[in-house]
């Protein structure tokens, strides 16, 4: 997203937010793009080795060379490094040229500085780079080899002195139109995005801003992951999604892929990153454990040294999690545990023979032994002989959770590492369904299962809802008139296709009141210790429509601050809080609001590199309504503190401002309301300053229209309105005219986003795309993409799991065609 990783305070691993970020590889992977974009986002300098070169020497690269030779232009590039490196440790993103490495004192300072820096190896698909290297006129042929040789040569140098490796995948590019030659076209910056998106996590991620790990591993909510065993993850693009649905994290069994190079996983791993952002956890099992892997031999440094080289790999990529084998060499284990950055160790003990005996001391030992690493998770797994050797894991289990309990003294049970504990075959597979913690599933679209007795998520859910552990629970649509909306349909479809045993319907109400009570009635039906609300499944949440998101909150015992400042509540949750003996003690109802999170997540996905957020991005709201507010919310969550305010009635909008401005602690917030959008013109797309601003204000490169004004008719009377995003009245009089004119969309490019859906394709979409038409690339985000990220939102919180979003949106997208049809021929 085109939002800097945080930069505040360090992380407990020692890489300093502020260090500078030196990027290293081949000439023609990307440094100086992906720099540039690094650098943007950060508010950082930019340092080209290779162009400080020029303006030192007077002369291209390419001539030096010609002229004077290679070996004087390594020289001269080391002396630059020199320079370079020692006086710009903080605050800079710095690409050295392809052949730094070539001499070893470079090599030498650049680990020297990701002692405090980070050195980032970046890669590329080599055919493209090659091909592009030998058309490319701005360096001459090396001496002496090829640039495929050189490449080989150098790559055990990059990996030597870099901290991570990233890889940039290659993106399609636009061609650029005749007459923009030399310029970066803004539809070439948007193909830029994904490339964007995966360098910043990989920055939060070494950063400790956001590890990607699963929340409360351990904890209450039941979490999963999925085996993949394909010999290529480029098998597994067209059925990723259907893969993810439901679990966790990735296991990726690199043991499976074809090949077990760290070139190769580097890619691997790129692809899958590419295509998801679930975490990774890294198994390479060994033959002698069910995998492929070689079994290593400890008397064998080079197998040993290879082994560990591949595992710290995976840290070197960001990879969330990492798998060691307990019967790893000592030194292997020790090596990872005290180099893993922000990466989990998952240690691991699998018994492929069927020797474990759940009941016998010595299992208990074994745990000892492994717990005695202090890893982040742990894992054993037996072979089950027969159900009942189930029952004596489970006992097993709950000894050792026992006393991690007690053990925690009031304490955070982090202290001890949470246990995967399974059982493998056909009569295993009860264990896996009744571990809570990362239970290894298979899918029916996966080539093989990696392990006998895997069962798949749906499978899963079947079995625990069988049992009674999966309690079917009933969600609830709130509001007046609701009998059109979309959202029993988005919510049923989600739960149906992951398989869980709850359901979703509408319920209408004449007053608040009458709501309260029913919530009331729910909360006493439950009578303290189960689920609240009788046959058909206890109550488990709500979304709230109008008009009752304000009204709702005082019935509520909890909600949330966003919620609170928005003054909204559009979806309620029933938190259980624990009794004696483990039992559940009550509920209590928790309010919270996803427009914002929706709106939010529509700008950042929409924001090209060349748009990032800065204290003088500005953004327009048109509207002074309920969403008005989750939209102003949403831009100050996001960086921008300059917003231009519009609304037919402007005492409204005065009254918003006033309001909202005071949410502003640090008062840089800055609100401006307009009578007419043509004040945004004036004086060139500036405007005099207000006392204590900073900066000009410009044309928004952001656009949210919260309002039916920006469509292109009238709705008649008798349209339904298939709506839970109630705050948007999407009203059948007349629509407003805003005055929206394509002058008023900045030349910078930017996101226009329609909150109201009757219609596809709105006025304010069609001046984006004309924008775009004149080469000025603004992405247009339609309503009904805004009102299923909302559900979507709604959906993870009840569930704890991630909607299945293109089974969700193709069937909304069914229902609603025949809607926008109509609309089109009024």
């Amino acid at each position: 997203m085109s939002v800097p990783p945080s930069r505040a305070g360090s992380p407990s691993h020692g890489h300093d937010r502020a260090a500078s970020i030196v990027l290293i590889g081949m000439r023609g992977v990307g440094k100086t793009t992906l720099g540039t974009i690094a650098a943007k986002a950060l508010g950082w300098s930019f340092l080209d080795t290779d162009i400080i070169f020029e303006q030192r020497q007077r002369v291209s690269v390419a001539h030096f060379i010609h002229s004077r030779g290679w070996e004087d232009f390594r020289r001269i590039e080391s002396e630059i490094l020199h320079d370079v490196l020692p006086a710009n440790s903080k605050g800079k993103v710095i690409a050295c040229g392809g052949g730094i490495v070539e001499v070893e004192r470079n090599r030498d300072l650049l680990k020297r500085f990701r002692e405090y820096g980070l050195v980032i190896h970046v890669l590329r698909e080599k055919e493209p780079v090659l091909a592009y290297l030998q058309s490319s006129s701005v360096y001459p042929p090396l001496v002496h080899e090829t640039a495929r040789e050189a490449w080989d040569r150098r790559e055990k140098h990059f990996r030597e002195c870099c901290s991570y490796e990233f890889v940039s995948l290659t993106v399609p590019i636009p061609p650029t139109p005749q007459g923009f030659q030399g310029i970066i076209t803004p539809d070439q910056t948007f193909a830029l995005k994904p490339v964007e998106q995966d360098f910043f996590r990989l920055l939060r991620f070494i950063h400790g801003v956001d590890t990607n790990k699963v929340s409360r591993v351990g904890g209450p909510r039941r979490s999963y992951m999925l085996s993949l065993t394909f010999d290529d993850i480029r098998r597994a693009v067209p059925v990723l999604e259907d893969l993810s649905l439901g679990i966790d994290v990735w296991e990726l069994r690199a043991d499976l892929l074809a090949e077990w190079e760290p070139t190769f996983l580097s890619f691997q791993v790129a692809t899958l990153r590419h295509h998801s952002t679930l975490p990774i956890l890294l198994t390479y099992r060994t033959r002698s454990h069910g995998g492929k892997y070689p079994d290593i031999t400890p008397e064998d440094r080079t197998t040993v040294e290879r082994h560990a080289f591949l595992l710290h790999h995976g840290v070197r990529l960001g990879i969330e999690y990492v798998d060691v084998q307990f019967t790893s060499p000592e030194s292997t284990i020790r090596y990872l545990m005290q180099n893993k950055g922000n990466t989990s160790i998952h240690l691991s003990y699998t018994d492929w023979n069927g020797k474990i005996n759940w009941s016998h001391p010595q299992t208990r030992v074994l745990y000892e032994r492994i717990r005695a690493w202090n890893p982040d998770l742990m894992m054993m797994v037996g072979m089950a002989k027969t159900f009942e050797d189930n029952m004596a894991l489970r006992q097993f289990v709950g000894g050792v959770e026992r006393e991690r309990r007690q053990n925690s003294n009031g304490h955070s049970l982090n202290l001890t590492p949470p246990l995967i504990a399974i059982n493998m075959g056909p009569e295993g597979k009860i264990s896996r369904v009744l571990n809570p913690t990362l239970s290894p599933l298979s899918h029916p679209l996966l080539p093989r299962p990696a392990a006998p007795g895997q069962v798949s998520f749906y499978e899963a859910q079947t079995i625990l809802y069988l049992t009674g552990l999966l309690p079917p629970k009933r969600y609830f649509l709130f509001g007046n008139p609701i009998s059109h909306s979309m959202s029993p349909t988005i919510h049923n479809v989600a739960f149906q296709a992951l398989g869980l045993p709850h359901t979703y319907e509408s319920m209408e109400f004449l007053t608040i009141e009458e709501l309260g009570a029913f919530l009331q009635e729910l909360l006493q039906m439950s009578g303290g210790t189960g689920t609240p609300g009788g046959g058909g499944g206890g109550f488990g949440g709500a979304s709230v429509t109008i008009p009752f998101k304000e009204g709702i909150m005082k019935y509520l015992g909890h909600v949330t601050k966003h919620a609170r400042v928005i003054g909204a509540v559009n979806v309620i949750t029933a938190i259980p809080h624990p009794g004696p003996n483990d039992q559940i003690g009550g509920y209590t109802l928790s309010g919270d609001n996803t427009d914002w999170r929706a709106i939010k997540t529509c700008l950042q996905q929409s924001l090209t590199p060349s748009n990032i957020i800065t204290h003088e991005t500005t953004a327009l709201v048109l509207g002074a309504g309920g969403t008005a507010r989750a939209t102003l919310y949403a831009l100050y969550q996001i960086g921008v503190v300059r917003i231009w305010l519009w609304n037919r009635t402007k005492s409204r909008a005065d009254g918003l401002k006033e309001e909202f401005e005071k949410v502003d602690a640090g008062r840089m917030l800055r609100i401006r309301v307009v009578s007419h959008l043509d004040e945004l013109l004036r004086d060139g797309g500036e405007q005099e300053e207000e006392e204590g601003s900073r900066g000009g204000w410009f044309l928004p490169t952001m656009i949210v229209s919260t309002i039916p004004a920006t469509s292109a008719g009238a709705l008649s009377s008798s349209t339904p309105i298939h709506t839970n995003l109630p705050s948007i009245a999407l009203s059948s009089h007349a629509l407003i005219d805003v005055g929206l004119k394509l002058d008023h969309l900045s030349d910078a490019g930017g996101v226009a986003i329609e909150l109201g859906y009757e219609r596809r394709i709105t006025n304010l979409l069609k001046l984006a795309k004309e924008k775009r038409e004149r080469g000025v690339w603004w992405a247009g985000v339609e309503g009904i993409d805004v009102l299923l990220e909302q559900a979507y939102e709604q959906f993870r919180i009840w569930t704890g799991r991630r909607a299945p979003r293109s089974k969700v949106r193709e069937r909304v997208i069914r229902e609603y065609e025949g809607i926008w049809r109509r609309g089109d021929e009024d």
